[in-house]
């Protein structure tokens, strides 16, 4: 299969043009963040040095909380139009060797089966689906958003924080300087980030060991499948002869290799070709390394994801290995959570100091996902070579290795409660209700409507799911027939807040959420929930929009 990866909007910049936001950095992070904003009708500038062509792919795996998202900008479905086989199995597995034994396995519905991932929590499900393609699905929905401006080669060459907002100075070699103005920037200009650099933000690191060498390689391997004895998987973990992962692009020839390097290991493209065809049995010549590049993993968080007008959003705010698939979805759960806050302030009805809650429940949430992948980089790295696997007469060998395997690496891949058990309990935002906290399990989901929690879904008898319901605006959820909203809706539309009202009669409904009322933020957070409107409706208000005094500066858990 040929990818095509097209190049990204180019063009010239007036000068002296203001915008709400200027976005800095084009990868997924930066265009969701066009798309979230754009939903809004908030003028977006973004701007990407490079030209928007996937030359390597990352990011692979796309999340169920992350796939409801794209749902909500309708967009989820064009997984199954992407280039990566809707029917091809997503299953994980761990073979002593390409060609001798397999060693585990853990079985994954496709994507287009991607709803079974889930067993009826969620009316979405976790996906496969490669930079290739997803890049420029959300590249296709931010252009489609009238207040958006998509500029590559363009670099953010500096900025300045002034009392109204930011002034940034951009160059492109085909048009020259630029200096456009705005009232907010976010940096989605990834791990290394000049943006965070020149805010002086540090970092925050969670061990003092986690630095590796690794070497990364997008590699055509043609026939692989038709030489090995495994049933086909989306990747394989090798044990012998040396460690190394190999990711499927397009359900056919094209991979992506990846494989930790020794002290003084060369990373020449001779020297990684030479290295997967010894690991793959497999003559030299069978291996086309189309890009290859060296690459050290991290554990980090940024000590602040806000410094004035400026806002860091993915990898900029938070580094972590890509041991289960945590740091693109994080980055697009940063989205969810910025976008609402940055309308509420652009549009007045909510302070400047909202926006200081996006770092008290963003950044414990990051940390939790941080320890998460190290815990899953560490499993990884428990596992060594061992010749002793490909003795045929070694079964009981291999059999012990499997099971040690599924014990220690199955929480990577069985992640539901990892997934969907987003939480910001102590926010400044979120109205307790003094229920207790439902058992937290990293494999297991266990759904609850408690204030702080993502709101549960309930299926309702249209097929569609009460998320579906959630559009971007506060939402309040009617869940017996006598209850009425009225006193806090108007609460809401005397400030010209957005609000849905909506009345549920489904089965299940009221149980689900445990109350007759619940009131859910713009990124389907449950804020507050009870069997009777609150007698001080805009205490309320102020409270979950963040004009309450205990605002400012209180972290999140």
């Amino acid at each position: 299969m040929t990818i095509a990866s097209a190049p990204g909007p180019t063009g010239d910049l007036s000068d002296d043009t203001t915008y709400d936001v200027v976005i800095v950095g084009g990868g997924p992070v930066g265009l969701a963040t066009a798309i979230e904003l754009g939903s809004r009708r908030l003028s977006v500038l973004l701007v990407e040095r490079e030209d928007g062509v996937v030359r390597y792919p990352t990011a692979e795996s796309v999340d169920t909380a992350s796939m409801e998202l794209l749902r909500r900008w309708g967009i989820a479905g064009a997984v199954l139009r992407s280039g990566f086989p809707a029917d091809a199995p997503r299953d994980i597995s761990f073979v002593s060797r390409m060609t001798t034994y397999e060693l585990a396995r853990f079985s994954r519905p496709c994507n287009a089966d991607r709803h079974a991932t889930t067993h009826g929590l969620s009316p979405e499900g976790g996906v496969w689906w490669p930079k290739f393609w997803f890049d420029p699905a959300l590249r296709a929905r931010a252009a489609a958003e009238t207040t958006v401006d998509l500029r590559y080669r363009w670099t953010c060459d500096a900025f300045d924080d002034g009392t109204h907002g930011v002034t940034v100075r951009l160059s492109s070699q085909a048009y020259g300087r630029r200096t456009v103005r705005a009232r907010y920037l976010v940096a989605c200009d990834g791990a290394a980030s000049p943006v965070r650099r020149a805010l002086g933000i540090g970092s925050l690191r969670n061990s003092a060991d986690v630095r590796a060498r690794w070497q990364g390689a997008f590699v055509r391997l043609p026939g692989l499948r038709d030489r090995v004895p495994h049933a086909p998987a989306v990747q394989y973990y090798l044990i012998n002869p040396r460690r190394m992962i190999l990711g499927s692009l397009d359900g056919g020839d094209l991979w992506r290799v990846t494989y930790p390097l020794a002290d003084g290991e060369s990373p020449a493209a001779t020297a990684v070709r030479a290295t997967i065809a010894d690991a793959l049995d497999c003559p030299v010549g069978d291996v086309e390394v189309l890009d290859s590049r060296e690459w050290s993993g991290d554990a980090v968080v940024a000590e602040s994801f806000r410094s004035g007008h400026a806002l860091l959003a993915g990898d900029a705010a938070h580094r972590m290995w890509p041991s289960g698939g945590h740091g693109m979805n994080t980055g697009l759960g940063d989205v969810a959570n910025l976008g609402w806050k940055l309308e509420g302030v652009l549009r007045g009805w909510a302070p400047d100091a909202l926006l200081d809650t996006y770092t008290a429940e963003r950044r414990p949430h990051a940390e939790r996902m941080v320890r998460r992948a190290w815990h899953n980089y560490r499993a990884d790295n428990a596992i060594l070579p061992d010749p002793e696997l490909d003795d045929p007469a070694q079964k009981k060998a291999r059999d012990l290795a499997g099971q040690r395997i599924v014990a220690t690496r199955q929480t990577e891949w069985r992640s539901l409660g990892v997934q969907l058990g987003l939480h910001y309990l102590q926010s400044p935002l979120i109205v307790a209700d003094g229920t207790p906290e439902p058992r937290a399990d990293p494999q297991e989901y266990v759904p609850t409507a408690r204030p702080g929690h993502r709101a549960p879904h309930v299926a309702l008898a249209d097929g569609s799911s009460v998320l579906d319901l959630f559009q971007g605006h506060f939402v309040l959820l009617n869940l017996a027939p006598a209850v009425d909203s009225g006193p806090l809706a108007q609460a809401f539309r005397t400030r010209g807040i957005p609000l849905d009202e909506e009345w549920i009669g489904a089965d299940g409904a009221r149980q689900a959420y445990g109350a007759a009322i619940t009131l859910v933020r713009p990124d389907g957070i449950v804020a507050w929930r009870g069997d009777t409107c609150p007698a001080d409706t805009d205490a309320l208000v102020d409270q979950v929009t963040g004009r309450s005094a205990r605002c400012c500066g209180t972290a999140g858990a």
